[in-house]
């Protein structure tokens, strides 16, 4: 992955992780009327770009794509919700009326066959009695007769009028959108390893000790706020339920300052007492220093691969150690 790559973003890392742990099995969209193409699951994590995030991440060998359909998006608002109407490809008049045409061959008047009956299919133009359907008259087909104009046609132009903006387009002008689920290559093994974190084997020797371990926990504070944990740990007799006796947070990059201010805002909130920050490739000096002042537990590896054997022997000790306590 270079610098430019889209994975250097926190929120992406986190829905690929999400995915990786099986979370999130594979991200489908919804047609909104208002919105457009939505991927609710995907938005929760990336909020905004998520469509052209998506795409970049399957450029990048991370996702399989898979087409499940097509829609028409409004150019203007991307909205889906339109009225239909019909134009005359001669003169732009929105004037047409619809139904089945006569065409009389004596005289080549062409018209709805509705005028003709109107008129006892006496012929308005040469005043001729139509006679014999294929002698001397024929009926095309349903065709559409302009007033304005008097053009008929059996293709006039068709205009979308979004009912979201008022945007009047033509089917060409409106947007094409491929309707696509994505889903994650596991076979992408060393990309998915510079990214993401293999969380099964901490969770293994963890139950070992009798602990039970969650990914992806969430957890409202006190002040009424929802935290979200990488870990979540309790020993096997409490399940998963009522707060965490341990939690791990892991951060895909250097970490400064400001994340351990926020973990420790967490576990304050939670009320939390043992916390582990690990990171992929490092804590900062000064972060370090700050996790020790708030008694942060520091794990740190240049590769996941390390980081998770490190990290499992972390909470292994802060295990054993709870339970002579």
């Amino acid at each position: 992955m270079d610098e430019e790559s889209i994975t250097n973003k926190q929120e992406v890392r986190s829905l690929l992780q999400k995915m990786r742990d099986g979370a999130i099995k594979e991200l489908s969209p919804t047609v909104d009327p208002k919105q457009g193409l939505i991927y609710p699951e995907a938005e929760a994590e990336l909020k905004e770009n998520v469509q052209s995030t998506l795409d970049a991440i399957h450029r990048e060998g991370l996702f399989l794509k898979e087409q499940k359909g097509n829609v028409t998006a409004c150019k203007k608002c991307g909205g889906t919700s339109f009225m239909i109407m019909y134009r005359c490809p001669n003169c732009n008049s929105l004037s047409l009326r619809k139904g089945l045409v006569i065409q009389h061959l004596t005289c080549g008047y062409t018209e709805l066959e509705s005028v003709f009956a109107e008129n006892n299919y006496i012929c308005p133009k040469c005043k001729k009695r139509l006679r014999a359907l294929g002698v001397d008259y024929v009926k095309p087909g349903i065709q559409y007769v302009c007033n304005e104009c008097g053009n008929i046609t059996q293709s006039p132009t068709i205009l979308l009028q979004c009912w979201i903006c008022g945007e009047l387009q033509t089917i060409e002008e409106a947007n094409y959108v491929e309707i696509n689920k994505y889903r994650l290559d596991h076979t992408k093994r060393d990309l998915l390893a510079k990214v993401t974190f293999n969380l099964a084997p901490i969770v293994q020797r963890v139950s070992a000790l009798g602990w039970v371990a969650k990914k992806g926990y969430k957890l409202r504070g006190k002040s009424g706020v929802e935290h979200t944990f990488t870990l979540a740990l309790w020993p096997y007799e409490y399940g998963s339920k009522g707060t965490p006796d341990v939690v791990v947070e892991i951060h895909l990059g250097v970490v400064e300052e400001v994340q351990v201010l926020s973990l420790y805002a967490k576990a304050i909130d939670t009320e939390i007492r043992n916390v582990i920050l690990a990171a992929v490739p490092a804590v900062s000096d000064k972060a370090k220093a700050l996790a020790k002042y708030y008694k942060i537990n520091i794990v740190e590896a240049e590769d996941t691969e390390v980081l998770i054997e490190k990290l499992a022997l972390a909470i292994e000790d802060i295990i054993k150690k709870l339970l002579v306590s």
